[in-house]
């Protein structure tokens, strides 16, 4: 029985497609076939580097290396970034051998992903979200961090979810995201980049959701998110190998274009991320 409590979401919360029935046939034909073209690898490594080279940072702290980065599809729309953060989340447990998603798919697609939120809520994970969406299957209604949560869940992948409101909702996200990865961090005095071994952080701030990969603070005390944005594609020079070295104008722009300031989150009043709990792994 649905819970009364629960209110039906509109447009604001799930986007312009809020009370579709079944998105385009041509959409559904491309989500089902849409193969590895929007997904690299080896992309934090990569950051690790750019930051070493950044005289302003103090101190770096980053996820598992084996963190893919996944971008929407060109005809997609602005619909389906949560589903792009749960691949990603997703990608990282699979190549942690996480037994959740050890007899899946490296990379579930978008329909996919519907099929296991609606078979969540049926298993009674998250259930409202039944009843605040209307049901996802087929459709471009936006999913977020109860989504999320509700599918880690269902696969017994431990999580915790956090909520941030208010003026200094930034900031508490910052405390939040900053100990979440500094308390797994390994010691080391051979450069300001710490590796963790965490997994990625799913974090969902107004009308947009993006993976949180790393943390860093400046010389200055300035702190600032390191993400994968599903919106774009990611800058040429993480296309190319490893052993290529931009030049120092490129090295900036480059990390522009995964830093999340405090500036650019003081813009927003709430937040909420899905940080998925341990390390997981073989050795688990």
């Amino acid at each position: 029985m649905a819970d009364p409590a629960v209110q039906r979401l509109g447009k604001r919360e799930l986007g312009r497609y809020a009370y579709e029935a079944r998105m385009p046939d041509s959409l559904i034909t491309e989500l089902t076939h849409e193969g590895d073209p929007n997904r690299i690898s080896g992309v934090v490594p990569k950051l690790a580097n750019l930051i070493e080279r950044d005289q302003n940072v103090e101190v770096a702290y980053l996820c598992t290396e084996s963190a893919d980065q996944i971008w929407k599809l060109p005809d997609e729309g602005a619909h389906f970034c949560g589903y792009r953060n749960i691949q990603m989340l997703w990608s990282a447990l699979y190549a942690a051998d996480h037994e959740g998603v050890r007899l899946g798919q490296s990379r579930p697609t978008v329909l996919d992903l519907q099929d296991m939120i609606e078979q969540a809520w049926d298993a009674g994970f998250n259930e409202h979200g039944r009843v605040a969406t209307g049901g996802i299957r087929n459709t471009r209604k936006h999913v977020g961090t109860s989504e999320a949560e509700g599918l880690m869940l269902s696969l017994s992948i431990p999580c915790v979810g956090r909520a941030f409101d208010g003026k200094e909702a930034w900031k508490e996200l910052f405390d939040s995201i900053e100990t979440y990865f500094s308390s797994a961090a390994k010691q080391s005095n051979d450069g300001k980049v710490r590796m963790t071994g965490c997994m990625p952080v799913f974090l969902q701030r107004p009308k947009h959701s993006m993976t949180v990969v790393g943390f860093e603070r400046t010389l200055s005390g300035k702190r600032r998110l390191l993400t994968f944005d599903p919106a774009w594609r990611p800058p040429g020079d993480m296309m190319k190998p490893t052993s290529t070295r931009p030049f120092r104008w490129k090295v900036a722009w480059t990390l522009r274009m995964y830093r999340k300031s405090q500036r650019y989150l003081k813009r927003f009043r709430a937040f909420e991320a899905l940080e998925i709990s341990g390390r997981p792994g073989r050795a688990q």
